[in-house]
């Protein structure tokens, strides 16, 4: 069965014959019951583990060279991209064919799960039964946004990559302490976005931007996601002040605030979202700011394919919900191909 949907094709395959799960055992949903159950349902001969993602490049390779089905992967979204980037990786190197590489199983593990909640992933320990018990895979083509380094359902720069980084530097000066366990899951970034993040945003005024259309064409919206200018190829799209500046594929910022409500409104497009925003208006209003609405007159939205985003000053910069450092100027651009997403069919 395949079917188009405003998330992309879709289409339902047999039950794997022989699938992998590779997961972060530093994720704060690895708690004996996890343990128990991927103990039980997956056999030991295809289960990896890892506490370092970046050192476990090797792993994949040795998993791609096994001939899986599918390799399942949870950790939060900083590991689903990890596994995707891998294999894209092994493709450009011509280390294993595009029509063979397998499609990523997406588990609910971690923080942020944007790309669980985007593609449906259940539970773990339910996902895991299923998939033991023969369940067939639903398997979703989803673009990515690629720029040069990483591909990514969501990126960008300012107050976004600002809490991820100063997350990851909270989570550094805690390690080994009491507050460790604190530290990592949503509790943790509250915690960081207040003695961090916010003292920061509230002294700290806008960077000018510039926002160049690299593609064929561009189109700006209005609030309610509606066209109204088109960009012609190499025009400005903007130059002016901003706070956040993101790119998605996926409606999805993690913990399901619909920060990218246009997303997928027009195939073969990726949003470009812009905010200029206080971040007083947000704290104020924060259920509106987890739909994705913020206060009028402070967003810009673009569909666009390809586009040079420059700022005046290196801001914070993150991919997939972790820290990517600190740029200056980044070219954003629609992947050529898609990433096959996979979940049992339940």
């Amino acid at each position: 069965m395949t079917e188009q949907h405003d998330l992309g094709r879709i289409f339902v395959v047999e039950a794997p014959r022989r699938y992998a799960v590779l997961l972060n055992a530093r994720a704060k949903a690895w708690t004996g019951e996890v343990h128990e159950a991927v103990q039980r349902f997956v056999p030991a001969r295809d289960l990896y583990l890892t506490d370092d993602f970046r050192q476990a490049q090797t792993t994949v390779e040795r998993i791609l060279a096994q001939d899986y089905d599918v390799v399942f992967t949870g950790g939060g979204d900083g590991t689903i991209m990890f596994l995707i980037n891998a294999i894209e990786a092994a493709v450009k190197a011509g280390k294993i064919a595009r029509e063979d590489a397998p499609p990523v199983g997406v588990l609910r593990l971690g923080t942020g799960n944007a790309v669980a909640s985007y593609v449906g992933a259940g539970p773990i320990i339910e996902d895991l039964r299923a998939l033991h018990a023969g369940a067939p895979l639903k398997v979703h083509e989803v673009n990515m946004v690629e720029d040069g380094e990483h591909r990514f359902p969501f990126g960008g720069f300012g107050w976004d990559a600002d809490i991820l980084n100063d997350y990851d530097r909270f989570k550094a000066a805690v390690r080994d302490t009491a507050l460790e366990n604190f530290a990592t899951g949503l509790g943790g970034y509250a915690l960081s976005i207040g003695s961090r993040t916010i003292p920061k945003a509230t002294i700290r005024g806008s960077r000018n931007a510039r926002f160049t259309n690299l593609g064929e064409v561009a189109y700006e919206l209005d609030e309610h996601g509606r066209i109204v200018r088109e960009v012609g190829p190499g025009e400005l799209m903007y130059d002016g002040p901003m706070k956040i500046t993101s790119s998605a594929t996926i409606p999805y910022w993690g913990f399901k605030i619909r920060m990218f409500p246009y997303a997928n409104l027009k195939p073969g497009f990726f949003e470009l979202r812009s905010y200029n925003g206080s971040i007083s208006s947000i704290l104020m209003d924060l259920p509106a700011f987890w739909k994705g609405e913020v206060e009028e007159g402070k967003l810009g939205d673009w569909l666009v394919q390809r586009v040079a985003v420059e700022v005046e000053e290196a801001m914070s910069y993150q991919v997939a919900g972790d820290a990517a450092g600190y740029r200056t100027k980044v070219e954003w651009s629609l992947s050529d191909h898609p990433s096959l997403l996979a979940v049992p069919l339940q």
